[in-house]
């Protein structure tokens, strides 16, 4: 299985007839992109980075163990709940990290996915609903697919437009919630998602629908000069929700509060932060930009790989695992390598990629490998997702890195 670019092939000419455009990556003051280090495949600090080899054969195990769990009908997982939402981000994962989208086994994945589109458009499972994400998913897993029917297309991008909310008195406008039943619980992990699926599907951002997922980005950020909320402070960090309530994430009690305490009504967590960043790129606000570069200042003072920072101590550890891609997916798109931290300048592909090896759970006979969070909470318990995030900051990772002499 050959490792390749995770960007795939340009994004397909569909319904509003634009092609995701990628923000400028300007070369940031704090954040040097090209260094003679690099040549030498060393970091900043002298430390090795990995090379080609150690990453794809990483990532080649994770694929085979994730091979081995696809199921005749095509799916990746035979659980009862997320199973489309695993065989989308599979999917997505393989053809990332170098697999044909004419693969007989990608296009078995492919067509289960494709015969799970509602009557409403959207791609998720009646029974679990969650159809942000699997439709956003599968979206971007189609847009790497040749001769899909441009109807399936529209009829997705409408139903994630559709689960908009657009109410401009709400202090939760424009953002996007798991499902079209959730008005009043939108969050900047579902919006962040639902911006990657309608740019994959072809949606400009000054379409109105993407500037009113700006508008809802900006209120999760702690910066007082864009965001209107009265606890806006000047972190630049972000969190889950505008809500204070809600600003650690989801809870099934809907009371217990997930970020860390402290002099500010709301934390700021790492996850949403990158999914932040990632965000205002995706809309085409340039990396230059005072809301990306404060971002990217929060993320690098709490530069760290054992918790997610900003949350509790009980909570540390949610989410680690999507943390780990988001990063990975951040500093792709910025277009950089390194960042300054409070102990100095880092490479983050070195300890990035250190992280992701130390937590597999590798089978050297078999040949493969997977991971798990043992914080269960937003399904990182079940190992069929935890190596799907892996195994895309892993094509991440790889593309980074300096041509081999």
């Amino acid at each position: 299985m050959p490792l390749m670019s995770h960007k795939g092939p340009a994004m397909p000419r569909l319904l509003l007839g634009a092609k995701v455009v990628v923000a400028p990556l300007l070369c940031l003051l704090w954040l040097n992109t090209a260094s003679s280090s690099e040549a030498t495949m060393t970091g900043v600090d002298g430390r090795e980075l990995p090379d080609h080899t150690e990453v794809r054969s990483l990532a080649e195990q994770g694929m085979t163990w994730l091979l081995q769990h696809q199921q005749d009908d095509g799916s990746l997982f035979d659980g009862p709940m997320f199973r489309l939402g695993i065989t989308a981000f599979g999917t997505l994962a393989l053809l990332e990290n170098g697999m044909d989208a004419d693969d007989p086994t990608i296009q078995k994945s492919v067509q289960w996915l494709l015969d799970h589109q509602q009557d409403d458009g959207g791609f998720y499972d009646p029974q679990e609903g969650l159809s942000n994400y699997g439709t956003s998913a599968t979206l971007m897993v189609l847009a790497r697919v040749d001769d899909v029917d441009e109807e399936v297309i529209t009829r997705a991008r409408d139903h994630l437009m559709g689960n908009q909310n657009v109410n401009d008195d709400s202090n939760l406008y424009g953002g996007f919630a798991y499902g079209s039943d959730d008005e009043g619980r939108e969050d900047l992990s579902n919006t962040a998602m639902a911006i990657q699926g309608l740019r994959a599907a072809g949606v400009p951002a000054d379409h109105p629908s993407m500037q009113r997922a700006l508008a809802f980005v900006q209120r999760t950020q702690d910066l007082s000069s864009v965001n209107d909320q009265e606890w806006a402070g000047n972190s630049g960090g972000a969190t889950y929700s505008p809500n204070p309530e809600r600003a650690g994430g989801s809870h099934a009690d809907g009371v217990t509060t997930a970020e860390a305490e402290g002099d500010h009504a709301v934390q700021p967590v790492g996850t949403m932060t990158y999914a932040l960043i990632t965000s205002y790129i995706n809309l085409d606000v340039p990396a230059d930009d005072p809301r990306v570069q404060t971002a990217l200042r929060w993320v690098g003072e709490h530069y760290r790989f054992d918790a997610n920072p900003g949350m509790a101590a009980e909570h540390e550890r949610d989410g680690l695992f999507y943390y780990y891609l988001m990063m990975a997916a951040t500093f792709d798109v910025v277009g950089t390598t390194r960042l300054e931290t409070p102990e100095g300048e880092a490479d983050w592909r070195i300890d990035l990629f250190d992280h992701i090896r130390q937590s597999a759970i590798i089978d050297e006979d078999q040949g493969k490998a997977f991971w798990v969070n043992e914080s269960r909470r937003w399904g990182e318990g079940i190992p069929h997702l935890t190596t799907t995030y892996m195994l895309r900051a892993l094509a991440r990772v790889h593309d980074s890195l300096p041509p081999q002499p």
